[in-house]
């Protein structure tokens, strides 16, 4: 998975608005315990349905998702293997690579295809988890089994290898990252911000909660800063 550095434009999400992608985005992290439950809850929230998405896909839409409901990219700290120094790298729609279609050919008859959200769900544990979902991703009737070198062609996600140049000696620096670990989190921080923020304005001007979550981002957080202010 590599990185650039152009500004993206646009958010890309299919909610109507702000407002109620963030609701929806916010009441799905709320109500799923799993990350792969909550990552398909924010899918969802952007008018998609995440058990037919591509993961490919789907993990570009979440750093999509992302930006709509934070109004910033994620910033990673990565350390340099070769001069130590610690540099922040966007990761954002427009610094990975575009997803791509992939099928792989199975001999005669069939292939695999890149894998759905909705493949990952009920997965068994252990060593069956691969195999089995290896099996869900087969097409048609191939003249032999699939391996993990072909889910390899096809696996186009942002799981993997994270390459970036240090600004300070040039060197390739490469980290392993978990795309829909990193955006779950995140947002889970951002959850806590908000849930904060909304106490904080009840407590303090008795707006009930519709009001307060239509509150403009910005603006919710300059009364929250205030509210939190008038309580030291």
């Amino acid at each position: 998975m590599g990185t650039g550095t152009g500004a993206g434009t646009g958010t890309g999400v299919g909610a109507g608005s702000l407002t109620g992608l963030r609701e929806a985005a916010l009441s799905g992290l709320r109500e799923e315990a799993g990350e792969l439950e909550q990552c398909m809850a924010v899918l969802a929230a952007c008018g998609r349905d995440p058990a037919s998405m591509d993961v490919a896909a789907g993990d570009r839409m979440l750093l999509r998702a992302h930006r709509a409901l934070a109004g910033r990219d994620l910033e990673l700290a990565l350390r340099c293997h070769a001069c130590a120094e610690v540099s922040a790298v966007r990761l954002a729609p427009d610094t990975v690579p575009p997803a791509r279609p992939r099928t792989a050919l199975l001999g005669r008859g069939g292939g695999l295809r890149q894998p759905t959200y909705g493949d990952l769900l009920g997965l068994p544990a252990g060593d069956e988890g691969p195999a089995e979902l290896l099996r869900r991703c087969v097409v048609g009737s191939p003249s032999r089994a699939p391996t993990d070198a072909d889910f390899e062609l096809v696996d186009d996600s942002l799981a993997g290898p994270l390459l970036f140049a240090c600004p300070e000696c040039g060197a390739e620096v490469e980290q392993g990252i978990d795309v829909q670990t990193v955006v779950v989190r995140a947002l889970m921080g951002l959850l806590e911000e908000f849930d904060m923020e909304v106490h904080l304005l009840a407590s303090a001007y008795r707006w009930d909660l519709a009001t307060i979550e239509a509150l403009p981002r910005a603006r919710r957080r300059r009364l929250a800063a205030l509210a939190a202010d008038d309580r030291r």
